[in-house]
């Protein structure tokens, strides 16, 4: 298909399935989980279903994660074009925006700056269907074949990241959110049954409020309920908006856990030793060394709120084409432990040289230097 043709087709495409997905969220109920009392605490019913993911975990084929779907294999072989990409990446934007910045609620994570590795593994996973999410998979199947997903991977490694990501607390935070429950069992809605009607409603008015002190955050419970009905329903009340982070605790939780696979600063890995059925390291024998792909993602300057959803999802097997070693590891990190280390590690910022080169040898990643114009941001509000 050519260039022009395919744009068009596919813009045509993207219009009908973003009208599609609008109509369809106004029936569909998101599925989560709430913490019910009869069960148990959340941090009760969060580390039964760590337990079982964990149980359930295989093994890695040859002793490390790799690439299994025959599209990915087939596009790891061949050369991409960021050229050719960038038209191909118009399916994308719909929702990853023409920045590849994604969205602060990190529903949609930044693509910008990601190793293509790693991005040519979740695409061919989603399309081979190794991996859930029924909001990409359609736009992904729109990507035709193995050179188009290569050139498209290629494309987004060289956008630049977003300067400015949405980062954790840093500490306190105190939030009585819904949009915030698949990640772990509290939120507003599960307060309804135990604190009433009446007081629910009221409670409404702070949804999604981000409080920096839990006296503040107290404060406006009280405005809102009157300081009896706080004090009756305070500690649950607590106990389902508190998103505060620890970040000597996520510092200490990344360098003994992370470090491995992601870096020290979060960079990810593109490459790898080559090893044997037996698990061991296959010595070198040239000058170049034997590598191989490796699916490590970046995570710095990703945003947290999307780095804290994975990382749940993966604990708990939602996350099904994730690393089975990660499953393991983090099985008993506690939801302070996670929110830690998630918020410590959105901090990190690329460096020069933390890139495989793409294209032609200048594409490795953008000049981290540069001073380059947002085109998504008007004129009159630039600096």
């Amino acid at each position: 298909m050519k260039k022009r043709e395919f744009q068009g087709s596919i813009l045509a495409k993207t219009s009908k399935i973003i009208v599609a997905l609008a109509l369809l969220s106004f029936y569909v109920v998101p599925v989560c989980y709430a913490a019910d009392p009869a069960l148990g605490s959340a941090e009760a019913i969060r580390q039964a279903a760590a337990a079982k993911a964990s149980a359930l975990a295989k093994p890695p084929p040859g002793g490390h994660w790799t690439a299994t779907a025959e599209e990915a294999l087939e596009a790891l072989k061949l050369n991409g074009d960021p050229e050719e990409g960038e038209d191909i990446y118009n399916v994308c934007a719909a929702c990853h925006f023409p920045t590849g910045w994604g969205d602060p609620l990190g529903v949609f994570p930044q693509l910008a700056g990601q190793h293509t590795n790693v991005l040519i593994k979740q695409i061919a996973d989603i399309r081979a269907k190794n991996r859930d999410n029924p909001t990409m998979y359609p736009f992904a199947m729109q990507i035709e074949g193995a050179q188009d997903i290569v050139d498209v991977c290629a494309y987004i490694q060289t956008r630049e990241m977003n300067p400015n990501p949405r980062v954790g607390p840093g500490g306190q935070s105190w939030v009585l959110s819904n949009m915030r429950k698949e990640v772990w069992p509290i939120s507003l809605d599960a307060l309804q049954k135990e604190v009433g009607n009446d007081n629910f409603k009221k409670l409404k008015s702070l949804e999604e409020k981000d409080f920096k002190s839990k006296e503040d955050f107290l404060a406006a419970v009280s405005n809102a309920i009157g300081s009896g009905e706080l004090e009756k329903h305070k500690a649950l009340i607590l106990k389902n908006a508190d998103w505060v982070t620890d970040l000597t605790l996520g510092k200490k939780l990344f360098e003994e856990n992370c470090v491995k696979c992601h870096g020290d600063h979060g960079q990810g890995n593109w490459q790898q030793d080559m090893v044997g059925p037996d698990g061991k390291k296959i010595e070198s024998t040239d000058d170049k060394g034997n590598k191989e792909p490796a699916y490590y993602p970046v995570i710095a300057g990703q945003t947290y709120l999307y780095l804290l959803r994975q990382f749940s999802w993966i604990q708990i097997g939602k996350r099904r084409n994730a690393n089975p070693d990660m499953v393991k590891q983090i099985e008993k990190f506690s939801f302070l432990d996670m929110k830690s280390v998630v918020d410590y590690a959105s901090r990190f910022k690329m460096k020069e040289g933390d890139w495989q080169e793409v294209g032609d040898k200048d594409e490795a990643g953008w000049d981290l230097d540069a001073e380059e114009e947002d085109e998504d941001i008007p004129a009159h509000l630039r600096e």
